[in-house]
């Protein structure tokens, strides 16, 4: 028996898709919308180039609304220090009353954009999650590692979700998802077709097994562009150019579309991507279509679908979704 499919939606910030001028009170009332058409979470990516800082945005989404889940697409865990993060998260689940989740990565597009080196990345997000559930858990922590080091330190507020808000970790490659596996609640990827969901997840689910724990504790979640409409012509309209741009520039494991394409600049190669690898990732087309596509990873294990929509804000797609596609998979 499959598990029961969430959807969660990304707010229209500007990280994915047409963000037009979304004033605050736009985010709030979007927000408000996907939770009456039944979503079950909204979702915020955490970089310094969209219109608003994560957390911050958050906390105002969860104290306007009342059931919807809030979460991060995803935390950068090496962009502030453990005792803050802990500290910022914990308030962000005591105001939203336990619907955080926490969706962390390793932070690489503020790196590249920022010229912030950060020595083993990887390495180092792994002791912040670590670190982090400590901070949440304990009075006081005493910790010496590679890149952190506390005595007596401690975070007063405390999550209000017990042991600590689900923590769904970013993963492309071997050793992200042997992290993922380790110590996530999920795994989350992006742009990759279902066959390789399939295989990344087994491979997270194996580790979870190595290090002592049920591979099913471990949650499939795959995030993708969308775009429905009617008629399926108009919902490529949105796809096409807007996927076929982030896919090059973003593609990582295992397209590497720049490197494979050769030189020059992004805006130079983009319509290279073939289109096929467009559908492929993307869920698009008229409900029908994506209700197929989101069959073929409800299929291989996925237990939640996270929408980043390319259509304007204040167009109806968001409803049609809802009433076409979500309702599918919820009437069964």
């Amino acid at each position: 028996m499959r598990p029961e499919l969430k959807f969660g939606v990304s707010l229209p910030l500007g990280a994915t898709g047409p963000a037009e001028e979304m004033g605050f009170g736009d985010v709030l009332d979007y927000a408000l919308k996907a939770e009456r058409e039944g979503f079950d979470m909204v979702t915020v990516a955490d970089h310094v180039f969209i219109r608003y800082e994560a957390l911050s945005i958050l906390s105002a989404v969860a104290a306007a609304t009342e059931g919807i889940g809030v979460g991060t697409s995803v935390l950068d865990l090496n962009r502030r220090p453990p005792a803050v993060l802990a500290h910022a998260t914990a308030t962000l689940d005591q105001v939203s009353g336990g619907r955080l989740t926490l969706g962390v990565g390793r932070g690489v597009w503020n790196e590249a954009t920022y010229g912030r080196p950060i020595e083993r990345p990887v390495s180092r997000m792994r002791e912040v999650i670590i670190v982090l559930k400590r901070f949440w858990t304990e009075d006081r922590v005493n910790h010496a590692g590679p890149f952190f080091s506390f005595r007596g330190a401690s975070v007063a507020a405390r999550p209000a979700q017990r042991p600590h808000p689900p923590i769904w970790i970013a993963a492309f490659g071997p050793r992200m998802l042997r992290i993922a596996g380790e110590l996530g609640d999920g795994f989350v990827t992006q742009n990759l077709p279902p066959e390789l969901f399939e295989r990344d997840l087994r491979e997270a689910r194996e580790s979870a097994r190595d290090h002592g724990r049920e591979p099913e504790e471990v949650a499939g979640v795959f995030a993708a562009p969308m775009a429905v409409a009617p008629e399926y012509d108009d919902a490529l309209r949105h796809v096409e150019g807007t996927v076929r741009g982030a896919l090059f520039r973003r593609g990582g494991p295992p397209w590497r579309f720049a490197d494979r394409l050769g030189h020059g600049e992004p805006w130079e190669r983009e319509e290279d991507v073939p289109l096929d690898l467009v559908d492929r990732c993307c869920i698009f087309g008229t409900p029908d279509d994506c209700i197929d596509k989101i069959e073929g990873y409800a299929e291989r294990g996925a237990s939640c679908f996270s929408a980043l929509p390319l259509y304007p804000p204040g167009s109806e797609g968001l409803e049609l979704f809802a009433r076409e596609v979500i309702a599918y998979f919820r009437d069964g």
